[in-house]
């Protein structure tokens, strides 16, 4: 069982061919700071995998990994200019670029689910009969947002016939526990971890929250070559972990606060990415899509309206896509060998 410290460590948490040998030959090594959080499932096995194994040393890369308890940790970083490269979520990046700060997105990193979920106890069985009810949640992430839509789309209306209240992911997990509260929204992999504990259930899921990589301009301005090593180096590990599941599912429960979530319980979780079974090294695709960018543009839109941002910026004009779509269209044709790579220790 996961410990309310963990749960809380994890509630703000809340991508021509060129094999190996050729990677082998780069004229030098650059170092690339990267901080992440080993909150979010598939994610967290891609930066285990490149922590573990020599895929960096493959592409010319050696990466201080720096582990950040959540999203606004990781942006101070890369706004401080403390790390290079920050991996954090959607609408996290969404606020970076609503405050007008030069970092920007420019990969996709992994997809995981969000959900609308009710307890045991409630004996709710559909959205329908969430009318007059209260569903309790952390405001001000992608969450409250599919939420928000979920309840819409039910044709409920949110303020009139369904409640929303913000509650801390510690005292959300308190409550859940003590079967207090009825409805909630929560993303992976709390979601299969309730499920699995029998606590609650799903009573409607979203598949769009994403984790990005972001970086200052000039960053990516300065060593675009480094950047797309880093690209090429991370759908290699994520490749790598695909095929792995049992031994990197291992390596993401080795760190807090993920020590105690069962393994089946990750591999639940990282089953709602589609990259979590790619059998081709061309299925990982790095680069931003026009539905993710056009989902942060509405993020921008939702977040005036909740009063959240400033300003509703245009990640479809600010985001860098040029680098990942370059480094996806290289490892289409890439005769990457996951077997061929070394595991440390």
């Amino acid at each position: 069982m996961i410990s309310r410290r963990q749960f809380g460590a994890m509630g703000v948490a809340a991508s021509g061919a060129l094999a190996f040998p050729m990677i082998a030959r780069a004229q030098s090594t650059d170092t690339l700071r990267i901080s992440w959080t080993n909150t979010v499932a598939v994610g967290a096995q891609m930066v285990h995998t490149l922590k573990n194994t020599d895929i960096a040393e493959r592409n010319g890369l050696k990466l201080d990994l720096i582990q950040l308890s959540n999203t606004p940790a990781i942006s101070e970083s890369v706004v401080s200019g403390a790390s290079d490269i920050g991996i954090v979520s959607d609408f996290g990046a969404v606020t970076l670029m609503a405050a007008g700060v030069p970092v920007v997105p420019f990969a996709h990193q992994c997809t995981f689910r969000s959900a609308i979920m009710v307890t045991k106890n409630s004996g709710i069985k559909s959205m329908a009969e969430l009318k007059g009810k209260k569903i309790y949640g952390l405001f001000g992430i992608t969450a409250y947002q599919n939420a928000q839509e979920a309840v819409r789309k039910a044709g409920l209306q949110v303020g009139k016939d369904v409640q929303f209240v913000n509650i801390a992911t510690t005292e959300l997990s308190d409550a859940v526990r003590a079967q207090k509260i009825e409805a909630f929204f929560i993303w992976d992999p709390w979601v299969a971890n309730f499920e699995h504990a029998g606590m609650a259930h799903v009573l409607s899921h979203n598949l769009s929250p994403a984790m990005i990589a972001q970086a200052k301009t000039s960053t990516l301005d300065k060593n675009p070559e480094a950047i797309k090593r880093f690209l090429r180096a991370q759908s290699q590990a994520l490749f790598f972990a695909a095929n792995n599941h049992e031994l990197t599912n291992g390596w993401f429960r080795s760190l807090e606060p993920a020590k105690n979530i069962p393994l089946e319980v990750i591999e639940a979780a990282s089953s709602f990415d589609p990259h979590w079974s790619a059998k081709k090294l061309s299925a990982i695709k790095a680069a931003l899509s026009p539905k993710a960018l056009e989902n942060m543009d509405k993020m921008g839109e939702w977040g005036v309206a909740e009063k959240l941002l400033p300003r509703a910026p245009k990640a479809s004009q600010l985001a860098r896509v040029d680098l990942a779509a370059a480094v996806d269209k290289e490892l289409a044709t890439s005769n990457f060998d996951w077997k061929s790579v070394k595991v440390r220790g």
